[in-house]
Formats: structure tokens, C-alpha cells, sequence
């Protein structure tokens, strides 16, 4: 083979790289939204955990799985928010998003002993996961949860609980559910300057929690 076909082979075989490249780049550019959305069909559990960090959708979700009677407790745990503690120093009581949720749920007809806040201070979704597995392992009863979260966070979350909660004695079972009130738009991203800023930061935590958490 001459030095031109050479040359021309090279810059064929790096064209078609190339272009394999922007496909997949497109594809993925395309589907990220999705792949950040683990949707599980909801069946009869133990607990639904909700996962704080978002708005009122979540709890509006677990507030509708508890009434069409896929369980009987809702489980969720308190985050850390700065500036809280200072605010207590100085006498001022400011109820924390746990707490909030909590609210939001008895007004909407949750009886008081069916909704239980764990102490933590989490400040991640590791945290978090944590602390439902002390939860779990003390009540041998709980074999599996609905985990409720905004769309965007489901998939990470899901996978953060399942490693987590691997490491008990026994296996626990975890659905993801989505809150159907979440306004997040997976098929088109990218047209939201609110969505695309999830986008970004849950596959920065993806990376994180696999090279870093685990």
C-alpha cells in the first residue's frame, strides 16, 4: 500500500471514529434526562421512605401511596441545613424540611404515628440511606420500601439504597417511585435552565458515587 492510500485509510478510519463519536455523544446528550428516571412499578411495602432535598412533590406522592394503601408508615430523615443551629442559639425556631413535610402530610390526613422522622443531620443521599438502614435493622419487620424522590433523582438514589442496605443481614427490597408531581422533563432537558442544572449535578454525584462513595 502506497504512502497516499495510507493516508487515505488513516483519515477513514479517523473520519468514521469521529462520527461514531458525535452519534454517541447525541444519543447520550439526548438521553441523559431518562437515564437519571428509575420508574418501578409500586407494590405493597413496608415503609415509604422520602428523601428530603426537593420541594412539597415528594411528599405528595408518599401521601398518595400511603392512602391507596401501599403502606402504612412513611419514614423520613432530618437533613442538615445550615444556619439551623445558630438560629436555635438564639431562641428562634424554624421548622427543618423533614419537619415541614411532616406537616404536610397531617394536614392531608396522615395520622401522627404513621409518619416517623429519623435524626441524622444527613447531609447526602448516603447519609440518608444510612440512617434508614439503623431504622431497618432495629425493625425486622420492614422487608421492603418505596422509595419516593423527584424523577431526576430516583436512578442514584435507587442505587445508593440497594449498596447500602446490601450490607444488613437480610435482603431488603427497594422500589423507586418517582413523584408524579415533579415537573422535571427527562424527554427535553435541555430546554430547562432548572432541569439541565439537575442533569449536570446528578451525573457529577453519579461519578462521585462510583468512584469516591463506594
Amino acid at each position: 500500500m502506497n504512502t497516499n492510500k495510507r493516508l487515505s485509510y488513516r483519515r477513514l478510519t479517523a473520519g468514521i471514529i469521529l462520527l461514531l463519536l458525535a452519534v454517541g455523544m447525541l444519543y447520550f446528550f439526548l438521553h441523559a434526562g431518562r437515564l437519571l428516571v428509575q420508574a418501578d412499578e409500586p407494590r405493597r411495602a413496608d415503609i415509604i421512605v422520602v428523601l428530603m432535598g426537593g420541594g412539597p412533590d415528594r411528599m405528595l406522592e408518599a401521601v398518595d401511596l400511603y392512602q391507596a394503601g401501599y403502606a402504612q408508615k412513611i419514614v423520613l430523615v432530618e437533613n442538615n441545613q445550615p444556619g439551623y443551629d445558630l438560629l436555635e442559639e438564639r431562641g428562634v425556631y424554624l421548622p427543618r424540611d423533614a419537619h415541614l413535610a411532616k406537616s404536610v402530610g397531617r394536614q392531608l390526613g396522615i395520622p401522627e404515628k404513621d409518619c416517623v422522622i429519623l435524626p441524622g443531620d444527613a447531609l447526602s443521599t448516603q447519609d440518608e440511606a444510612r440512617q434508614v438502614g439503623n431504622y431497618v435493622q432495629k425493625h425486622e419487620d420492614v422487608k421492603t420500601i418505596l422509595l419516593v424522590s423527584s424523577r431526576y433523582h430516583t436512578a442514584r438514589a435507587a442505587r445508593v439504597f440497594n449498596r447500602v442496605l446490601g450490607d444488613l443481614d437480610r435482603e431488603i427490597t427497594v422500589i423507586a417511585c418517582p413523584s408524579r408531581y415533579d415537573t422535571f422533563n427527562e424527554a427535553a432537558w435541555w430546554r430547562s435552565r432548572e432541569d439541565a442544572k439537575h442533569v449536570v449535578s446528578e451525573y457529577l454525584k453519579l461519578l462521585a458515587f462510583y468512584t469516591v462513595d463506594r
